[in-house]
């Protein structure tokens, strides 16, 4: 689960995948697409907006459009995740762009128990389409994956506040620069100040508009990125752990055996053996 593009979900609207390999990390980042997490297995953490949202097995969160967010799924080894496109939502609600989406159980009011009790069963009929898959199974999985979108718009939708989106927009075109070089050039050494350089910017000024939108410094987020691709690698390679972190840029090798056991709960090797 590197980032994965959503280049086909402007012609569907709808995108739904289901993870069932534990280990699922991925660092700060955002996305035009509606988020919808739904823990079939395990337990998953998102984190936005500064707060640290834990679900178990049966519940889901929402992570809107361009809301930054990472995800720490490491003791969860079952998921559905659904992205929907807000441009093709459109055809169907011409102002959906006035509102909105959030949900998730630390924040949801007792008087909406029941309605987000009914989006958690509409999600638990995917996974047995998805494993049966009878005909015209794609079908019904977007029907119900339709379903849980209007229960959401009408129950977990506020009003968006217009003030401060131009500057957001603005803030996540240079992040979208900053965190495409860091993809780029993970592997390299890449220091505070050279970057900062490279965009024009002082290196104070640098750290502190990354920290304030990300959530997290400079360096950690850069040694986040380096240890999903390692992750990817020990699974879909045989090649050394050692080897493999100093090819992905980590040359402090016990920071990383630190981050590593931090965010998938294990060591490197024990990732390889199961």
């Amino acid at each position: 689960m590197l980032y994965e593009p959503l280049y086909e979900l402007e012609k569907t609207g709808i995108d739904i995948r289901y993870y069932t390999n534990k280990g699922q990390y991925i660092p700060a980042h955002w996305h035009a697409a509606v988020e919808v997490i739904y823990i079939l297995n395990g337990v998953g953490n998102v984190i936005f907006e500064g707060k640290d949202h834990t679900m178990v097995a049966g519940e889901f969160v929402i992570v809107d459009s361009n809301q930054i967010h990472e995800l720490k799924c490491a003791k969860a080894s079952m998921m559905v995740v659904i992205h929907y496109s807000r441009n093709r939502m459109k055809t169907y609600i011409e102002n959906i762009d006035e509102f909105k989406l959030e949900c998730s159980r630390e924040t949801l009011e007792k008087e909406k128990l029941k309605k987000y009790l009914e989006i958690c069963r509409l999600l638990k009929r995917l996974p047995p389409l998805y494993v049966t898959q009878p005909l015209g199974y794609q079908l019904q999985d977007q029907a119900v994956a339709m379903e849980i979108f209007f229960e959401m718009l009408n129950h977990f939708s506020v009003q968006a506040k217009e003030n401060g989106i131009a500057e957001k927009e603005s803030s996540l075109e240079r992040l979208g620069e900053i965190t495409d070089y860091i993809e780029e050039h993970h592997s390299e050494s890449i220091s505070l100040e050279s970057i900062a350089s490279h965009f024009f910017l002082s290196r104070e000024y640098f750290s502190r508009f990354f920290k304030k939108n990300m959530g997290v410094t400079f360096s950690r987020y850069v040694n986040q990125v380096r240890l999903m691709h390692i992750y990817y690698d020990i699974c879909n390679t045989g090649e050394g752990v050692m080897e493999l972190a100093e090819r992905h840029g980590f040359t402090n090798y016990k920071l990383f055996n630190r981050m590593f056991h931090e965010i998938y709960g294990c060591a490197p090797r024990e990732v390889r053996q199961k």
